[in-house]
């Protein structure tokens, strides 16, 4: 199955809803604000952000570029609020090229409630394979002194015979009990356990490296922790898909069994082909209400003929191990309301209210939309801001959102110096 993208032709005037009205508990109409928080680029900056961001219990923001930086292999940032609005970027780390005590290019972030960062790289490390470039790490940034911040390499991937552990992350990790990180490498879902002689890798579960596997291969997300310590994500082709014969992509669940081995669960199979669900599932998935919930770039019931726009779904409760799939959006009904989510997820506020982003449609560079679930269980669904390029290009993950309601979030391009930026969407009140 091939990724596909599409352009449109933008040959029309675009009205663009700027606010949901969702309501308030005061009653209160809520409309949004748009603010660019930082224009990466400048002289010494890092470039190309990605994989979204995350906040401290201060209101701070941290977050990794690919590249740039002083060296130009990618960096970890702190943008810090101040007075009347201003944002004060600082880079907390600049990656290195070759040097195997540490990794480059940075995928994404996790925090603690100690502001302890982790993060892991896709290359770099002292790995033996992937070229001589090194297979990535898995590190750890800790606060100090003097706003001073010491990097230690957690753990070095592909640096056990026959790369055993894993090569190539692609995703964030994830904060699990006692400090314990999961995450995916390669076809590899691991934890990271900390102990006194140090970290210490498991390999919980491997995904066929075939690519028509009917359990699901490429995994296209990192992963999910619930209260009970089973991990959920996805995996963006596998599963039996007719019309497609190296599968349409799973959501699948893992559950540690008494004997302490990890089994998958598929929880469903997309059928793209069906012209109504989705297909190429990326991002990750969101826990809300009971539900599972993420996108798909691919399938849908618009695009059809191209093999659709994407579509944002809900996975709940079935019988036995499955579950029910119920499509909430299918994007691309029109190209002013965006389509292709790309590797994002999606994010919800105090109210239930669903946020995301999508990479292509509204002014051409992308948008930011909200939805608001009806009385009769349908979605409502709006554009908050579409990108014209001078703002951002393509915003390239999923959102974070604050106590506050505030949305966050990256584009991989466009700004001041067309390398990307930092925004933020703050609901503004107004009275009825």
């Amino acid at each position: 199955m091939v990724h596909r993208r599409i352009h449109w032709s933008l040959g029309i005037i675009l009205s663009l809803a700027m606010g949901l009205g969702l309501s308030s508990p005061a009653g209160a109409q809520v409309q949004v604000q748009f603010q660019i928080v930082h224009s990466f680029g400048a002289a010494g900056d890092g470039i190309a952000p990605g994989n979204g961001m995350v906040m401290d219990s201060k209101g701070i923001l941290y977050g990794v570029t690919a590249s740039g930086g002083t060296y130009g292999y990618g960096t970890v940032y702190e943008l810090t609020p101040g007075a009347n609005g201003q944002w004060t970027e600082t880079i907390l780390h600049n990656f290195p090229d070759g040097d195997p005590s540490d990794g480059w290019k940075p995928i994404g972030l996790v925090i603690d409630e100690s502001r302890n960062l982790y993060g892991t790289t896709q290359f770099g490390g002292d790995g033996k394979y992937c070229l001589g470039d090194g297979c990535g790490t898995v590190f750890e940034l800790l606060p100090g002194a003097n706003g001073e911040w010491t990097e230690s390499i957690l753990w070095n991937f592909c640096s056990l015979p026959n790369c055993a552990d894993g090569v190539g992350s692609a995703f964030a990790p994830t904060l699990g009990p006692g400090g314990s990180l999961y995450g995916v490498e390669g076809t590899t879902v691991f934890q990271l356990m900390p102990g006194s002689g140090g970290w210490t890798l498991n390999a919980l579960y491997t995904f066929c490296e075939d690519e028509d596997c009917p359990t699901g291969s490429n995994p296209s997300s990192g992963v999910t922790l619930d209260a009970k310590g089973n991990l959920y994500g996805e995996t963006a082709i596998g599963g039996q898909c007719t019309g497609y014969p190296l599968g349409c992509g799973v959501a699948y669940a893992l559950h540690q069994q008494s004997n302490g081995q990890w089994e998958e669960f598929i929880l469903h199979e997309f059928q793209e082909e069906s012209g109504e669900d989705g297909g190429n599932p990326h991002g990750g998935l969101t826990f809300h209400d009971g539900g599972l919930y993420g996108v798909t770039d691919e399938g849908g019931s618009n695009c059809v003929s191209i093999g659709g726009c994407g579509t944002i779904f809900e996975l709940t409760r079935g019988s036995g191990q499955n579950a029910n799939e119920q499509i909430v959006w299918s994007f691309g009904a029109n190209e002013a309301q965006g389509f292709n989510p790309g590797y994002t997820w999606v994010v919800f506020d105090k109210q239930g209210n669903l946020f995301g982003v999508t990479g292509l449609g509204g002014l051409g560079d992308g948008l930011v939309y909200g939805m608001r679930q009806q009385t009769n269980g349908t979605w409502e669904y709006a554009v908050l801001h579409a990108f014209d390029g001078a703002d951002g290009v393509d915003p390239n993950a999923g959102l974070l959102i604050d106590s506050k309601g505030n949305l966050y979030g990256t584009t991989g391009g466009g700004g001041e110096y067309g390398y990307g930026v930092a925004f933020e969407l703050s609901p503004v009140e107004q009275a009825n």
